[in-house]
């Protein structure tokens, strides 16, 4: 009687056995398949790298200079649009260097804030002549 219940007994650990090494089979599969999900990629720092470049060039161009020294941006929007890829929307503001430069869009776009705006700026303090230092600051957000 005892060989009888030992090979039940040993009956049961090999069934506990499989079911163990079943859900590890289970668990492990799960694990590669949520492993192989497309990871999310963070576009923020090839943002900021292109905003740097624009801001770049802008500041290089002596009458682009000019014109944020004295506080107009209609040539600078000008020529951040020919430059920025076609799904950006963007808006600048031209401040002192000690002000807050917020972003003018949000007062009349609501949905903005909702978006991932990202914001670079560089100062522009002088031109040849004149000195009066500003900001130019540069906002970007997805179409």
């Amino acid at each position: 009687m005892e060989k009888r219940i030992s090979k039940i007994d040993r009956k049961a650990w090999i069934r506990i056995l499989e079911v163990f090494l079943a859900i590890l089979l289970i668990v492990g599969s799960m694990l590669v398949i949520i492993s192989r999900k497309a990871p999310e990629t963070d576009i923020s720092d090839s943002i900021y790298k292109e905003q740097r470049q624009i801001l770049d060039i802008i500041s290089k161009n002596d009458s682009l200079r000019n014109d944020i020294i004295i506080n107009s941006n209609t040539r600078v929007n000008e020529a951040i649009s020919k430059i920025i890829p076609n799904s950006w929307n963007f808006t600048t503001n031209i401040c002192n260097i000690n002000d807050i430069c917020d972003n003018p869009a949000y007062a009349s776009d609501s949905s903005l804030y909702e978006k991932n705006i990202y914001a670079t700026e560089v100062l522009v303090t002088s031109n040849l002549t004149y000195y009066n230092p500003k900001k130019l600051r540069f906002f970007v957000w997805m179409k």
